[in-house]
């Protein structure tokens, strides 16, 4: 699974409920650390998703959709082999990295069927179903974006200006290559090759930088989606 460190961002002054979510209510999902709390069932369209971790180590939620005929058991139990594309899948992005406390927003595509939620980091204890309904679809609006962050082969690139306050990212891929765009904001007196190697550890306790959110990869590489979040003044990668 790929993962590409967004570009840094010079940032002195410049970002469980069982019934069906509908349009008027985001998709909620809380992680701890030893579950994804969600939805049991969610309407298909243009969602907009609540990503709020209250546990205490960093986590993500990546949505799964399942091949007809496809269990929740049989992904786990894929998982458990250290699969990490399990056969009878398609990954459909979601939130990103988050760090305890933490809270994102996104807007993300899901069409009708029955899907699994990960935090890839927490595999063995995460893993949960839920169902996206089909019927009449759903689209919640995206928020106008401030900036747009263009995912490329091996590099990124970022269109327009984000100052302090909450923004918005418009964030799009052009492939052929499936891409992930976590954010962070730098803890003082680390650097972007810090994040680098703590990525390659294995993500490490303690982390150089606040975990704040992104997006997971899609098997949809032309996919549109749209990052909210508070970006207080720092530096950013």
């Amino acid at each position: 699974m790929n993962r590409i460190l967004l570009c840094t961002l010079a940032a002195a002054a410049c970002l469980a409920a069982s019934r069906i979510a509908s349009a008027a209510e985001a998709v909620r999902i809380v992680a701890t650390d030893e579950e994804l709390e969600a939805p049991q069932t969610v309407r298909s369209g243009m969602r907009h998703v609540i990503f709020e971790n209250r546990g205490k180590q960093i986590h993500e939620a990546m949505f799964f959709k399942l091949s007809a005929g496809r269990s929740v058991e049989e992904f786990k139990k894929q998982v458990s082999e250290g699969i990490v594309f399990p056969e009878g899948s398609l990954d459909y992005s979601g939130p990103g990295l988050l760090s305890p406390g933490e809270t994102t927003e996104l807007w993300l595509p899901l069409d009708p069927g029955e899907y699994v939620l990960i935090s890839w980091n927490h595999s063995r204890k995460s893993v949960r179903g839920l169902t996206v309904a089909g019927g009449e679809r759903v689209d919640d609006t995206p928020p106008k974006e401030d900036a747009v962050l263009l995912l490329r082969d091996f590099q990124f690139e970022l269109q327009g200006h984000l100052k302090q306050g909450t923004r918005v990212i418009k964030v799009q891929s052009s492939g052929p290559a499936l891409h992930e765009a976590d954010l962070f904001r730098l803890h003082p007196g680390h650097s972007a090759s810090d994040v680098q190697r703590w990525y390659k550890a294995d993500l490490p306790d303690p982390a150089p930088a606040t975990a704040l959110g992104g997006i997971l990869d899609s098997h949809d590489t032309r996919a549109v989606y749209w990052l909210r979040r508070r970006f207080a003044p720092g530096q950013y990668v």
